[in-house]
């Protein structure tokens, strides 16, 4: 039912999202054997921000799983990314709700991409099913970072 609830709650059309067939939510939604959603579609108008000059945020499919606002703070350690909102007016937010692209503090180093597990922090000019998550990456610096194999 969470699952479904996902779905229902966002704007979660895979046929046409960058990340069909390398999506976590779609992947645990087949592994449910969920094949429908039996619940109505809220269908909000949330924003996309196209802002930045290499990425993007499409708020119409982020699940809120904070998993940008960590990797930004706890691998890159500049906290871009934050939550703002209540409820169902929940949404990341970059520097303080402004624009991606007019961030100061965002280093392009694109690690919330690799952590998002759907397709709403994307790279720009990624076409539908183009997408793939490389998890090693995220993997192999969290690791490096404990071990303090190399100094900020």
């Amino acid at each position: 039912m969470i699952v479904e609830k996902l779905f229902a709650e966002g704007n979660h059309i895979c046929s046409v999202c960058v990340a069909n067939s390398h999506c976590e939510l779609q992947d645990l939604a087949i592994a449910l054997g969920m094949d429908h959603v039996r619940l109505q579609y809220q269908f909000p108008d949330r924003p996309v921000d196209i802002s930045h000059d290499r990425f993007g945020v499409d708020h119409n499919r982020c699940v809120l799983c904070t998993r940008c606002v960590r990797v930004c703070d706890e691998l890159e350690g500049v906290h871009t990314w934050d939550m703002a909102g209540r409820g169902s007016y929940s949404h990341v937010i970059t520097d303080l709700a402004q624009p991606w692209g007019t961030s100061q503090t965002c280093t392009s180093c694109g690690k919330c991409v690799e952590a998002c597990p759907t397709g709403a922090i994307f790279h720009k000019g990624v076409s539908v099913g183009e997408m793939v998550h490389d998890r090693a990456r995220i993997e192999f610096i969290a690791t490096a970072r404990q071990k303090q194999q190399w100094q900020r």
